[in-house]
Formats: structure tokens, sequence, C-alpha cells
């Protein structure tokens, strides 16, 4: 076949439930008494309606990557190094998937984007993966390639046209497929590749981690306090685990295997949205830096049926001031380093836990005034 008919559906808008939020030791909640505040998040929509359009047929497909300018620009043309311009023919009369777009270079945008999108165009279509190219920029990572290849993706990493028969989907606003990229990864033909990768239904423990894993972070987002919190997660049973070490297929079969993770906000998260109904993962405690607070994981959490708690950092004078500045995004110190404070980490297993912790506190302080 030469194509399918062009595909049209409305993408709703994402809801998410309420949620709770506990933020570091102050004397914000009482001028005497210093204590973790409980932040009850309210159900909130994210974006709008969207609209999703897929269609394909002989054609090329280009790279959206726009062509470096100035000294920059010149030096690469001058050394040949500039995007090539003679297409390559797709081998076999794949289909090919033009995903250079929207940073696929990016871990969590990959498994939580681009691949959804694919598993729907296929499915829509009728298409065997087999019959597939995904094409992708020229520098995208080894770990990104290896997780297509899980799935049985062929993979080109290009910069130059792709000739073929080209898929072309366009998701208005991108924002909208957060409503259903959950209901795309729980696709028959999902639930198979990974069966058949050893993600699931093989032997438990495949990534050594145990039961409860902490998800550090090495180069941005550490930690900076570690040492003093992961104190309590060894008290509590939690191996600490870097996201880097594991294979792809060990990251997906954590969110399988382990029964809680607690982890620093990043790109480490993303196999959560490949939750199956059969995982062990109950429960999910996301450490935020003040810098960088956001609900993607607690709506992925919550459409994948896991307990979702966060936890966010101690705040530090520069935040004040642009944190209330609604002129513009709070995003300056999203890599910031940052420290957790334990009591507010604990305050959060107990919620978990279903202890009285409001009780408990006021028998433990008075009514201090």
């Amino acid at each position: 076949m030469t194509g399918f008919p062009r595909h049209e559906e409305t993408l709703p808008m994402l809801r998410i439930g309420g949620g709770i939020m506990v933020a570091a030791s102050s004397y914000l909640a009482d001028r005497v008494v210093p204590a973790p505040e409980i932040i009850h998040l309210p159900p909130i929509a994210v974006g709008r309606e969207g609209a999703l359009v897929l269609e394909s047929g002989p054609g090329v497909a280009r790279a959206t990557k726009t062509r470096p300018g100035g000294l920059r620009g010149l030096a690469r043309r001058l050394l040949g190094r500039d995007t090539p311009s003679t297409p390559i023919e797709a081998p076999d009369g794949r289909m090919v998937f033009d995903l250079r777009t929207r940073s696929p270079e990016n871990w969590a945008h990959f498994l939580n984007n681009h691949l959804p999108l694919v598993f729907h165009a296929c499915d829509v279509a009728g298409l065997d993966w087999n019959q597939t190219l995904l094409a992708l920029p020229a520098r995208t990572p080894g770990h990104i390639l290896k997780a297509a290849a899980l799935f049985g993706f062929e993979t080109l990493a290009t910069d130059a046209p792709v000739s073929g028969r080209v898929v072309r989907f366009s998701a208005e606003p991108w924002i909208a497929i957060r409503s259903r990229r959950a209901d795309w990864a729980r696709l028959p033909a999902v639930d198979a590749a990974l069966r058949a990768a050893g993600v699931r239904g093989g032997p438990e423990d495949g990534t050594g981690a145990g039961r409860r894993v902490f998800i550090s972070r090495r180069d941005s987002r550490k930690l900076a306090n570690e040492a003093e919190v992961m104190a309590l997660l060894t008290a509590r049973g939690h191996t600490r685990i870097y996201a880097e070490d594991l294979t792809p297929a060990e990251q997906m079969r954590l969110v399988e295997e382990a029964e809680e993770i607690v982890a620093i906000h990043g790109a480490a998260l993303a196999p959560l949205l490949y939750r199956s109904g059969g995982a062990r993962l109950r429960r999910l405690v996301e450490l935020f830096p003040c810098g960088h607070v956001t609900n993607v994981y607690r709506a992925m959490a919550e459409q994948v049926g896991v307990e979702w708690i966060g936890v966010r950092g101690r705040i530090r004078p520069e935040h004040i001031a642009p944190a209330y500045d609604f002129s513009k995004p709070f995003d300056r110190y999203s890599l910031q380093d940052f420290e957790i404070d334990p009591a507010a980490l604990e305050t959060a297993f107990d919620l978990l836990d279903g202890a009285d912790v409001a009780g408990r506190a006021q028998a433990s302080t008075g009514e201090a005034s």
C-alpha cells in the first residue's frame, strides 16, 4: 500500500484529579513551631481540547531543525558539515515516520510523546511495526535508538531528507496528546513488544534494585543533602540507583517490579507511562526543587493507576521574588541543586501510609500561638 486515508480525531483536554504536596519545614504555617506544610492540590484542567491529524503518501520527509546561521553556520558549510540535501530512500518500501520535531533526542519526549503517537498511527492504519522506519535527528543518543529497537522499530538517524511513503502528523496543541498517550501505550501491540523484550512476564528482580527504589541524579538538579535523605530512605529499605546505569529494558522493568519509587523529577520517570495493570508499582514520591514544580508525572501516575505524592524542596532567598512575578514562567532555577527536608519526606510517607499526621503533630507540639 502507498499510504492510508487521512485520519482526524479530537484530543480531549487533560484533566488531573487532586493531589498532595508536602513542603519543607518552616515558620510559614506557625510562627513558633516549624513544621512541614501539607498542600492540597486541586483538580485542574491542562491546556485545551486539541486536534490530531494523521495522513500518509509518497513524498520526502525533511527535518524541521533550522539551519544554523552566522559564523557557526558558515563554518559548517565550508567544512562540508551542513545538513545533507540529497534524499535517502527508505529501504524495503517502509513507511517513514519523521519524528525530527519536538526534541525526540530527549528520553522523556521520545518515550512519552513520539513513540505513543507512532503506536497510535500504526493502530489506526493497521500497520505492522516491521513495515515502518523512524527518522530521527543525526545526533540522537544511543539509548533512544536502543529504546526504539526494544519495541522492534528500525531507526534512521539522519538530518538528510528521507523519501518514500511518509506518515505526516500534527497535534495542535502538542500538549493535548497528554490526555491520550497512556491509552496508546496500553495497546496490545505495545504489550506484545514488551513481553517479547522480556520486560513483562519474565523473571522478577531483573534490575536487582529491590522493591523500594530511589532514583537519584548525578549531573543537574541534584540533592545537595542527599546523604541526609538517604539515611531516611535506607532505613525504609530503599536502594539508590541512577537511570543512566540501566539499559532501556531495565528502566522499563523497574516500573513493573518496584513497589515504591522515590525519584527526583526528571526524564528517568518517563517509563512510568508503560506500567502494566499487573505491575507491582503502587506508589510514587516525586521530589521537586522549588524551581521546577510540574504536574507531568502527577497526571501520568493517575493515568496508569499509581498513587502519587510530591515533596517540594527548601526555598532559597533567590526564589522568592521571581516566584511571585506572574509576568513570566518561573524556570530560571529548573536545574539547580536543591535540598529536601527529611521531615517533609517522612510526612509524605506517613500520608501514604494513612497515618494521622495532623493529630500526631498537635499532640507532640501543643497549640502554640
